[in-house]
């Protein structure tokens, strides 16, 4: 080698800084470091925060910061939904009178009294107006799951109908309605009995085709998927009597934070319950009914939510209606498998906030490679050979690469936000 490095110029592009700070005169939420601090507005935090790195990396310090601030700042106005699957964010951020869990274990609580989660509240908070649309859309979520991956899919396409017809009976009788009623009535009454609740409506009386001779195949598969459901969703304090509503703890705001803490032991198959809580609270938020003030969503492990499908609308037209997204995810392809490669990089590009750390898997660098773009530097090398000139060339380069990645340290990261430079930045411990 008969050269070393001089001097590096950046003639286009951004350069990766380290430590930078960044004051905002009106930071709502401050990024804590140990050599450093970045401020974010309500402005930024409105165009949303992405949190990715592997596990153990850090992410949920970052967040734990970030929470806190959000929490102490937010007045009779906002409103904060945590899906909490570690149980840190409650156990750092619950206040007793003041917020509310959905859980199914013994921390479910209302803001006042023990209270549980109530499906039917959900469909009725608009009245009936808009009853039959808010049915339609709890019960393709519930079963969205089956129906995808049946191998006949008439069949649980034919329980949703019946689950609506049902639903739409117990809410109509305008008693007992309530996920315990619920699941009694699905546990205990005939199929023959249920038509003929049916049949008490002229609007339901064509859902009863699909279950019309109790004694035939057709009957009993559509019935066996209903009950499958019941058996997998109506469970633990999800089959109890209870007033909880999402939509109406969004829509009367006061402060309050609600957390939705996930069942580690049996999470996976409740996925179609959270995943509907959280479409129901965004599509809340993006309602034309909304009150003034934020909605924040704090999104722990976004993998264990496929399918959302109000998350796009939320990220991409919520800002105008003060809906704030702070998301966190161990790698892009989980992503991408549960939403598609186009929605699933439309959603990923809708935040403007980007928390990069250490990942190990390709696609995930790639893609932390790709918010940064590229850049054009100058390269300026000095001869050791006195005689000869300095040596100048001009390359085409990733402004992150794959070493700056794999070097982070637990609680570094890469954060960009917008147009601004990114920067190498250590997180203080909370």
């Amino acid at each position: 080698m008969n050269s070393s490095l001089k001097r590096v110029d950046y003639l286009e592009g951004k350069f990766l800084e380290e430590n930078k700070s960044l004051y905002l005169p009106n930071s709502k939420v401050l990024f804590i470091g140990n050599e450093a601090s970045i401020g974010l507005d309500e402005e930024l935090l409105s165009k949303h925060i992405l949190f990715i790195g592997g596990i153990g990396t850090g992410k949920t310090n970052a967040m734990l910061q970030s929470i806190e601030q959000i929490q102490k700042n937010m007045n009779k106005n906002d409103v904060m939904i945590i899906f909490d699957t570690k149980g840190d964010f409650y156990n750092q951020f619950y206040r007793k009178g003041i917020d509310a869990v959905i859980s199914n274990d013994d921390k479910a609580t209302g803001v006042c009294n023990i209270d549980y989660w109530n499906l039917m509240k959900e469909a009725m908070v608009d009245g009936d107006a808009h009853l039959e649309e808010n049915l339609l859309e709890i019960c393709t979520t519930l079963f969205q799951e089956k129906i995808s991956k049946s191998q006949n899919p008439f069949f649980p396409l034919a329980a949703k109908d019946v689950f609506y017809g049902i639903l739409t009976y117990l809410i109509r009788r305008g008693k007992a309605m309530h996920n315990k009623e619920l699941n009694l009535f699905l546990n205990q009454a005939s199929i023959k009995q249920v038509i003929e609740r049916l049949e008490l409506h002229k609007d339901l009386k064509s859902i009863v085709n699909y279950i019309s001779n109790p004694e035939s195949p057709q009957t009993q598969g559509v019935y066996s998927e209903l009950q499958q459901v019941r058996r997998e969703l109506l469970v633990g304090n999800f089959r109890k009597e209870g007033g909880l509503s999402i939509r109406d703890f969004v829509r009367n705001k006061g402060g309050r934070t609600l957390f939705i803490e996930y069942d580690l032991g049996i999470g996976k198959v409740l996925t179609p319950i959270y995943r509907l809580m959280i479409d129901l609270a965004i599509k809340e938020s993006l309602s034309r009914n909304k009150s003034e003030g934020n909605v924040y969503y704090i999104i722990d492990e976004f993998m264990l939510l496929p399918n959302l499908y109000h998350i796009e609308n939320g990220l991409n037209f919520g800002r105008s209606l003060g809906a704030k997204f702070i998301v966190a995810m161990q790698n892009v392809e989980q992503i991408r498998s549960s939403y598609g490669y186009e929605i699933a990089n439309s959603i990923l590009s809708g935040f403007n906030t980007n928390v990069s750390f250490r990942v190990n898997d390709y696609a995930t660098r790639e893609f932390v490679k790709s918010i940064y773009g590229q850049n054009r530097k100058k390269i300026a090398y000095n001869s050791l050979v006195s005689t000869q000139p300095i040596r100048e060339e001009v390359i085409l380069s990733n402004v992150v690469e794959d070493w700056d990645i794999s070097s982070l340290g637990v609680g570094e990261a890469i954060i960009s936000i917008g147009k601004m430079q990114p920067t190498k930045f250590k997180f203080e411990k909370y």
